[in-house]
């Protein structure tokens, strides 16, 4: 029993760290108390669950390597994703305790008040909005529709690989520098706190998706680069899936099969043009 308490204790001692952590990265002082309020908690079921032990540990006695995890996550992925992800780890906790709240009378307690933090982070999270998602998915989106779609059709319309490549990447230019004025022009329309950030996110994930899909051409023969493209294609809107799931709550596999249907379909009427120009 005593390992269980010291692992509690440790997971407890991450958590008043993790929750300090983001609590320095929130802009909104209301937020930012509330995670200063729930570390302190999570604090003082550390120091609970150490009076317990036989032999004291320090509150710096935690998992390094999950705190680096999570700073990662924090910096590559922002608040709102690891907020989320916090919020899972507050379900599991509460579950996982609640196995030992005879054995532990500290246990209830803890599972309680872990439960009040899972529905404040809920509603932290109700709270803000995933700005600029918007701007991510029409960039993305769109990227990987049209110019999938368009590099199928030039795959047989265009003889050479490299050809191809510079074709597309004109049009993948052209084609980004649009969708960012148009991104602008409708975020200035509907009263956007930052339009030109709007637009700016949706350039760069037009331009780095259609990089990607490109590359191939550049080094593969046509066919087997188009073959890689595809691959490319539903790697990214996989990931991109995996992440609103997290952040925003929704259907992993639904959005994934929507999307990747789409493209799909695009590329293959894109494909059947190009044939059929190709032949004419």
């Amino acid at each position: 029993m005593q390992k269980i308490i010291k692992k509690f204790a440790q997971d407890e001692a991450l958590a008043y760290h993790l929750y300090n952590m983001v609590s320095k990265k929130q802009t909104d002082e209301s937020h930012k108390e509330i995670l200063k309020g729930i570390a302190l908690q999570e604090k003082e079921h550390f120091h609970k669950l150490n009076e317990l032990l036989d032999e004291k540990i320090d509150i710096n006695t935690y998992s390094k390597k999950q705190y680096r995890f999570y700073k990662f996550i924090l910096t590559f992925f922002g608040v709102i994703f690891t907020l989320r992800l916090f919020e899972k780890r507050e379900r599991k906790s509460h579950i996982k305790y609640a196995k030992y709240e005879q054995e532990i009378p500290i246990i209830k307690e803890v599972v309680t008040e872990e439960k009040k933090h899972e529905e404040k982070l809920d509603n932290i999270l109700k709270d803000k909005k995933l700005l600029y998602a918007s701007s991510v998915i029409l960039g993305l989106n769109d990227a990987l529709i049209e110019m999938s779609g368009a590099i199928a059709g030039f795959t047989f319309a265009v003889e050479n690989s490299k050809s191809i490549a510079v074709v597309s990447l004109i049009m993948g230019v052209a084609a980004s520098l649009s969708m960012a004025a148009s991104e602008f022009l409708s975020a200035k329309t509907d009263n956007h706190e930052n339009p030109l950030k709007s637009a700016l996110y949706t350039f760069i994930t037009y331009s780095v998706v259609v990089a990607l899909l490109i590359l191939p051409y550049l080094f593969l023969s046509k066919y087997v680069a188009l073959g890689v493209m595809i691959g490319t294609v539903i790697l990214i809107i996989f990931t991109f899936n995996v992440y609103l799931s997290i952040a925003k709550k929704e259907s992993l596999l639904k959005n994934f099969l929507t999307m990747a249907l789409i493209a799909i379909c695009v590329s293959v009427v894109s494909f059947s043009i190009g044939i059929l120009i190709n032949k004419i």
